[in-house]
């Protein structure tokens, strides 16, 4: 006769269990490695393309600022001169606005924390005047700018050069009127 096998329990249970999960299907540490890579390769990907609609958003808002400080001008205006309207310089500080025009100081700061500069700029007999602010998108390697003046024309601009008061329309012999560029 012949000797029966005879197994340990806790034996044939580990072997049934190790079985088991030989069977079971589940991801190894490469596969899930390699799920992550993709999904972060693909994230970098989408940021980077919702890089320029970020800063067409900034940019309408800057619009809409500038428009607004338009706006503000008129309501300054007495009899067609706009005495009550402060000139802000490129490069100025917002610090420089008068304290009375905490309007014009909000739309100043708002347009700065845009990316923005708001630069106004009024003729000698303060009956003209001009705004304008730098936007974030770009024209190739020229810089866009959003003008608007007291003729009411308003538009977009590249390189509006601040140095130079004539690419503005600024006639610098008499300073009696400003305005936005003639082309946008």
């Amino acid at each position: 006769m012949r000797p029966q096998r005879v197994e340990c329990a806790t034996k044939k249970r580990m072997f049934g269990i190790l079985e088991e999960k030989k069977d079971a299907r589940g991801f190894t540490l490469i596969e899930m490695l390699v799920v992550v890579a993709i999904i972060g390769i693909l994230s970098s990907v989408l940021l980077t393309a919702l890089g320029p609609a970020r800063d067409k958003a900034k940019d309408s808002r800057i619009v809409a600022e500038v428009n607004q400080a338009r706006s503000l001008a008129e309501v300054l205006s007495v009899s067609g001169y706009y005495m009550g309207l402060q000139s802000i310089s490129a490069g100025g500080s917002i610090d420089d606005i008068a304290a009375w025009s905490n309007e014009m100081k909000a739309l100043a700061a708002d347009i700065t924390a845009q990316g923005g500069e708001l630069v106004i700029l009024k003729s000698n007999d303060s009956k003209t005047y001009v705004a304008f602010s730098k936007l974030n998108t770009r024209s190739g390697t020229s810089i866009n700018y959003y003008c608007v003046d007291s003729a009411g024309k308003s538009g977009y601009y590249p390189d509006i050069d601040t140095g130079n008061l004539l690419s503005i329309g600024i006639d610098q012999t008499d300073s009696r009127t400003v305005r936005c560029p003639a082309t946008p």
